[in-house]
């Protein structure tokens, strides 16, 4: 029986190709997207999995409340914690600080500088966490200070094997380095952490390393990560409330902030990463996307692949007209509904097959541009998991039933007496056939829509005026323990004269918020140590007082923020005070300078303190001068090379560090983008099919009608009212939608462009002009064809 429903069903296909062709290709391109969706979904939900120590590994959280304010719930913890927790609470049996320490100095492995993601950890960390050696002893490979363990692939990067313990690695211009006295001694070699690992690196070294230059007995201060693994019989609330009666004991007094500790499963760092004052790697923990996402991609995808099962119901119901009275013929014949049923379900179900076929194909082409796409990792092999194999069965007969039972009931359920008597026909207006056609536009129109505003934040994001000019702004470092000014002085002379470098700027990067003091008055502000050539480099405006000078000077240049959040008339002369820890003298206001934007367009500019001192942290900026880029980045590596022979030189544009800010957005851009290009296809597609089935079923019609008089105008409007009909009812639910779902997005942006309402007409009147342009199409074909041929062919 199904051998006859599989022929029955290979000749339909072959003599409807274009219907058959629109079916695969839309149910395709719909079932790549939800594959994808899925392996991006289980990919962010396999984040550090694979640790033996779960679901007892966790990093400890904290909550610092400062006196009058609000908490932050932070991954950070300071040096004490971990020790402290661990010998108090009897419930962890074993902690790790971890603490990403690339900014300390380049390290050397013979003659080459290796350029490696550097992590300080304590002794137990290759015990807690599950990154096997291939090399050397776990339980031994970090004890000693002067120890260090590499990964598989920075042994064959700079040593061309991995059986390197023994080898000796140098960090001249590291302090800690200097303190040991001797080279660091390869004790290990360990296989490169997994790409879903929230703990990336290259090099581990030993916590008492660092603090041999680097011990920090400040219990308030919080800048790195901390692990620990407790007891099977802990639970994590038993555990939380140990940490933070220790708290107690700890606790500063009434000026300090309050801390609350917490635990956060290291299975939920990735989808549900915390705040990090110094970036995505404060704690040596690289922070991770948000549940979220990945929910919204599938959503997407889903949304897809229903627009294309939409396709196939329509098409295949408009186009079941001429099957009519082949039912007949099979109900005379003794087929029961239920056979008939069966019948047209086997049609669907080869379709559907061979659309999942091609989209198996599909996913496995694009996996490495979608992740290029996504900024994911998913592994080829992840195609080949049970249970996304186990998804694309389900999907398959979900996709089946869903396009193809409604389509085979209408059809069933015509008597032979009604098939034959020449009044069967479907309904013209038939209701569900034209909800699905206003929900298709509908997620057509939505998607276009979010797309154009998208676009529209990231345009505004690109064109808005920051208040500096960060064109040809190089940012670098001086690296090292070194004397910053003794390095800036030599850097100034080589590169006084070079005509590529047009400003040499020092200073210390900006910290996070705190209090500057106006006597009694607390305003909290951004700190920035630079020198006097920092506003002419950046391009920043001095709207009233003056810029630093050569010599060193109490003074302070303040922002228009500052200003207003301050309350002064005549800000000039104001006396203040910094509560930053490298600078305690009173200082004067001296200057103010035009508000300009120091972090992403998402907040609002802050309040902000520039200093001139002495210390500044080694921060440089170079303006290089137009069109001689090049010649200025050649001239400056030179310089660094002179002056810091054993440092290599690397830089980014500071352009390219504000771009940075909106990874994300970019992302979502290009996803929604996609998503967009896909439907407006799919939507295309379906449209152009139902529109050739209508011109085919009243191909005599417009024959008449042609003879009668009527024009290629008339003719194309009697057969595009309709349909555009329901495309202005799809703008109109869309609309709104989109609005709101903009509206919520933008207000994470303190800048943000317009919901204008003419991008909404505009796109109203676009989608309008696609639906008539691939309508049109179909009826002119027909309309243009001999009359007398039509009529004949009746």
């Amino acid at each position: 029986m199904f051998s006859n429903y599989t022929k029955i069903a290979l000749r339909h296909h072959w003599k409807n190709k274009l219907y058959g062709a629109i079916h695969v290709s839309g149910l395709a391109i719909g079932i790549t997207t939800v594959l994808l969706a899925v392996l991006y979904l289980k990919n962010e939900h396999s984040f550090d999995a694979f640790h033996k120590q779960n679901p007892h590994l966790y990093r400890i959280t904290t909550t610092v409340t400062p006196p009058g304010g609000n908490g932050q719930l932070t991954g950070n913890t300071g040096q004490l914690q971990g020790p402290v927790f661990k010998e108090q609470v009897p419930e962890i049996t074993a902690y790790s600080r971890v603490m990403g320490g690339d900014i300390y100095g380049d390290m050397l492995a013979g003659d080459k500088v290796l350029k490696q993601q550097l992590l300080f950890v304590d002794e137990s960390f290759l015990q807690m966490f599950s990154f096997p050696l291939v090399k050397g002893d776990a339980a031994t490979a970090l004890r000693d200070a002067g120890s260090a363990v590499i990964t598989e692939r920075t042994a064959l990067k700079y040593f061309n094997r991995t059986d390197v313990v023994g080898q000796l690695l140098r960090m001249d211009a590291d302090p800690s380095a200097r303190r040991l006295g001797k080279p660091l001694v390869i004790t290990g070699v360990v296989k490169d952490p997994p790409l879903q690992s929230s703990i990336q690196f290259d090099v581990l070294l030993p916590f008492r390393f660092l603090q041999l230059s680097f011990e920090d007995n400040d219990w308030n201060n919080m800048y790195l990560s901390t692990f620990v693994v407790t007891r099977a019989d802990a639970g994590a609330d038993k555990v939380t409330a140990q940490l933070n009666r220790v708290q107690t004991r700890y606790a500063g007094g009434k000026d300090q902030p309050k801390l609350a500790f917490g635990l956060q499963p290291i299975t939920g760092i990735h989808l549900h990463p915390l705040y990090a004052p110094g970036g995505s790697r404060e704690g040596g923990v690289i922070n991770g996307s948000h549940p979220a996402f990945s929910y919204i991609f599938l959503g997407i995808a889903l949304f897809i692949l229903l627009m294309a099962g939409i396709n196939f119901i329509n098409i295949t119901l408009a186009g079941s007209l001429k099957r009519i009275k082949e039912v007949g013929v099979r109900k005379i014949n003794g087929s029961s509904s239920i056979q008939i049923v069966l019948q047209f379900l086997v049609e669907s179900g080869l379709l559907c097959t061979l659309a999942m076929i091609l989209a198996l194909l599909l996913s496995f082409l694009a996996l490495p541009v979608f992740n290029d796409l996504s900024g994911a990792a998913v592994p080829f092999r992840a195609m080949l998991d049970p249970l996304v194999l186990l998804s694309c069965a389900g999907l398959l007969a979900g996709i089946v039933l869903l396009t193809g039972i409604y389509p085979a009931y209408v059809l069933a359920r015509f008597s032979a007496m009604r098939a034959f008597s020449g009044k069967a026909a479907l309904s013209a207006r038939n209701p569900l056939g034209r909800a699905l056609i206003v929900t298709q536009f509908s997620l057509a129109v939505f998607f276009l829509l979010i797309t154009v505003f998208f676009y529209r934040q990231m345009a505004y994001i690109q064109t808005k005026d920051l208040g500096y000019h960060p064109e040809q702004v190089v940012v670098t470092h001086i690296n090292g323990d070194r004397d910053v000014q003794q390095v800036a002085q030599l850097l100034k002379n080589e590169l006084r004269h070079e005509p590529g470098v047009l400003q040499l700027s020092f200073g210390g990067a900006r910290s996070g918020l705190s209090d500057v003091k106006l006597g009694a008055q607390r305003v909290p502000a951004l700190h920035q140590v630079v020198d006097q050539h920092y506003l002419p480099a950046m391009g920043i405006t001095l709207i009233s007082g003056e810029n630093f000078g050569e010599d060193w000077s109490n003074g302070a240049i303040v922002n228009e923020a500052f200003v207003r959040a301050a309350g002064l008339s005549h800000p000039i002369g104001t006396p203040i005070r910094t509560d930053e820890y490298f600078d305690k003298e009173l200082r004067t206001i001296t200057g103010v300078v035009k508000d300009f934007h120091a972090g992403s367009l998402r907040e609002k500019i802050a309040p902000m303190v520039m200093i001139n001192s002495k210390w500044f942290g080694g921060g440089v900026w170079v303006k290089l001068a137009p069109n001689r880029e090049k010649q200025g980045l050649a001239a400056l590596a030179a310089a660094y090379k002179k002056v810091m022979p054993e440092s290599a030189f690397t830089y980014s544009f500071l352009n390219d560090l504000n771009a940075r800010e909106y990874v994300q957005e970019q992302r979502w851009q290009r996803i929604i983008g996609w998503a967009t290009l896909l439907s407006v296809l799919i939507c295309c597609s379906g449209l152009f099919g139902l529109a050739h089935i209508a011109t085919h079923q009243r191909i005599k019609e417009i024959g008449i009608r042609k003879i009668l008089g009527a024009g290629m105008a008339h003719i194309v409007g009697l057969f595009s009212k309709d349909f555009l009909r329901l495309v202005m009812i799809a703008f109109t639910i869309a609309a709104p939608l989109a609005w709101i779902a903009m509206h919520q997005w933008l207000q994470g942006f303190a800048y943000r462009t317009d919901l204008s309402a003419w991008v909404f007409i505009a796109t109203g009147l676009g989608t309008l002009l696609m639906a008539l342009t691939t309508v049109s199409m179909q009826v002119m074909r027909a309309a243009g064809a001999n009359p007398v041929n039509n009529l004949r062919t009746q």
